[in-house]
């Protein structure tokens, strides 16, 4: 019982301090303003750092693609990887295959990998991202009359 009143006072005490000043933090409001009032030099260069991040993600693009095909070979365009790992899912999910049948379409699919490695290093973490990457998927799968 003494601990309840005890806790029970201590909570009220930190609420009373806590809520009991009515000095209001001037620094704080000046922070704030700063924060939400954007001026013209600001977006400007908020613009130009945005065109120079681009430029840096293109070269690292770039650079991943040719380091991607010194490795593995030239790379397959995105529909044709799309389409390729598609027809062997959909003949791995029929199933009733021999073991010589599925031996055979685990070297395709090793082949198709290899082909399509560069497919596999597209950012694809954020929901908007992976949303993106649902859409290209389907429009390839939709022209090449894979899926309605």
């Amino acid at each position: 019982m003494k601990k309840r009143v005890y806790f029970q006072f201590l909570f009220l005490s930190l609420f009373v301090i806590s809520c009991g000043s009515n000095e209001e933090c001037t620094d704080c409001q000046v922070e704030t303003n700063v924060d939400t009032v954007a001026k013209a030099d600001d977006l400007s260069t908020v613009l130009k750092d945005t065109a120079t991040e681009k430029k840096a993600i293109s070269v690292e693009l770039k650079e991943n693609h040719e380091k991607i095909v010194k490795k593995y070979g030239e790379q397959w365009d995105f529909c044709t990887c799309v389409v390729a790992n598609d027809s062997i899912n959909d003949a791995f999910e029929k199933g009733g295959m021999t073991p010589k049948q599925e031996e055979k379409l685990m070297a395709r699919w090793e082949y198709v990998d290899n082909k399509c490695k560069e497919m596999l290093t597209t950012p694809n973490t954020t929901p908007e991202e992976r949303a993106k990457h649902d859409k290209k998927v389907m429009k390839c799968l939709k022209q090449n009359g894979l899926k309605k």
